[in-house]
């Protein structure tokens, strides 16, 4: 089975996500961001990877966006988007009525 990730690693918060070939979720993790977000995003996606059956380490999923603060950072990222296009999409996918969203992050706050 294939795996798809995604890695917002924020400021405060790093959050990890892992869908499975059909879109569900198999495993999510959110921490503490630490000041070096190399080690937030690695140690958070090594933790998602861990909660999935049948999948090694985090270099093995098929494709992985990172996104957030540390977008850039993101180890083995196969694409990097802004979180407000991730949010937009998110929502426009979820509910495409939805016409305004609101991202007050910890660099923002």
């Amino acid at each position: 089975m294939k795996y798809y990730g995604g890695c917002d690693a924020g400021s405060t918060y790093t959050k990890c996500v892992i869908l499975d070939e059909e879109g569900r979720i198999a495993a999510h993790v959110t921490t503490r961001s630490r000041i070096n977000p190399v080690l937030s995003a690695q140690a958070a996606l090594e933790e998602a990877a861990a909660q999935v059956d049948g999948l090694e380490r985090a270099e093995d999923l098929a494709y992985l966006v990172g996104t957030g603060y540390g977008r850039n950072k993101v180890p083995f990222a196969d694409e990097n988007i802004s979180e407000i296009s991730c949010h937009a999409m998110g929502v426009h996918v979820t509910d495409p009525r939805i016409r305004a969203i609101i991202d007050i992050g910890g660099q923002d706050v």
